[in-house]
C-alpha cells in the first residue's frame, strides 16, 4: 500500500506545475562527515582537468519536483564557480521509487558506460519508506562503495531529506545514521541533508516548508536548489580544502 501511495504521489507531482524557485534559506547548514576524502576529484580540479560526475539515486536524483532543474542538473555550474578552469560534466541517472539496492545493482553498468571520476549516490529515503532492514541497507552501501572504489572513482553519499513523512517515524533517521557511519568507516564524504533539514524545520518552519513539495515527501524547486548547494559545497570543501 505504501509503495502504491508513493507511486501515486510521484505521478501527481510530475504532472503538477512547479512553483517558482526561491533563494535557498539555509545555504550552509549541511556539513560532510569528518574523515572523508576525494583524491581523484581534488587532483582533477587542481590540475584544471575535466571532472565527470555520475549522479545516481531515486526520484530526487531524477529531478522530481524540481520543475526541470533537479539538484543534480545544478551541480555543474556550482562546482565550476569555484573551479572555473575545469570542465564539469554531470550524468544524471535517477529511477523513481528506487531503493539503494536497485541503484547498487546498476552501478557497475553505469560506471562502465560513463567512466566517472566521482559518483554521487543519493539514498535512504525509499529504503526507510519501504521498510528495508538496517542489515540489508548497510550491506548494500558497502557493496556499492566497493564497486565505485574498485572502478577508481571517488564517492559522495547523500543521505535522506528530512521531510514531513519523516516526522512521524524514526525509520529515516536510522537510515541517515547508517549512511553517516558507513561513510566515516570507509572515508567517504556524506552530504548530511537530513540533519540540515531537520534543524531548519525546528528553527524556521516556514523556510523548511518551502523546501518540501505539496506531497510532504519530495523537494520543491527551492529544495532542489538548496540540495544542490549542500552537495556541491560538500564536494568543494572536501576536494579543495
Amino acid at each position: 500500500m505504501i509503495r502504491k501511495l508513493a507511486f501515486a504521489a510521484l505521478a501527481a507531482l510530475v504532472a503538477a506545475p512547479a512553483p517558482a524557485a526561491a533563494a535557498c534559506p539555509a545555504p550552509s547548514v549541511a556539513a560532510a562527515t569528518p574523515g572523508g576524502s576525494l583524491p581523484q576529484t581534488s587532483a582533477r580540479l587542481r590540475a584544471h582537468q575535466t571532472l565527470k560526475i555520475l549522479a545516481i539515486g531515486s526520484s530526487t536524483t531524477a529531478g522530481v519536483g524540481g520543475g526541470g532543474a533537479g539538484f543534480a542538473n545544478q551541480l555543474g555550474p556550482l562546482i565550476k564557480s569555484r573551479a572555473p578552469q575545469s570542465a564539469i560534466e554531470v550524468v544524471v541517472s535517477g529511477v523513481l521509487a528506487e531503493t539503494a539496492s536497485g541503484a547498487a545493482s546498476r552501478l557497475q553498468a553505469e560506471i562502465a558506460a560513463h567512466r566517472p571520476n566521482l559518483v554521487i549516490w543519493q539514498l535512504g529515503t525509499n529504503d526507510a519508506t519501504f521498510g528495508v532492514s538496517s542489515e540489508s541497507f548497510r550491506a548494500t552501501i558497502a557493496a556499492g562503495l566497493a564497486a565505485i572504489r574498485g572502478a577508481g572513482a571517488d564517492a559522495v553519499l547523500v543521505d535522506p531529506q528530512f521531510s514531513r513523512w519523516a516526522e512521524g517515524s524514526q525509520a529515516t533517521a536510522v537510515k541517515a545514521r547508517i549512511i553517516a557511519e558507513e561513510g566515516a568507516r570507509r572515508g567517504v564524504p556524506v552530504a548530511r541533508r537530513f540533519a540540515a533539514m531537520q534543524r531548519l524545520s525546528q528553527t524556521n518552519r516556514p523556510a523548511f516548508d518551502g523546501l518540501i513539495s505539496w506531497d510532504g515527501l519530495h523537494l520543491s524547486p527551492a529544495g532542489h536548489a538548496c540540495m544542490a548547494e549542500q552537495v556541491a559545497g560538500t564536494i568543494l570543501r572536501t576536494a579543495l580544502r
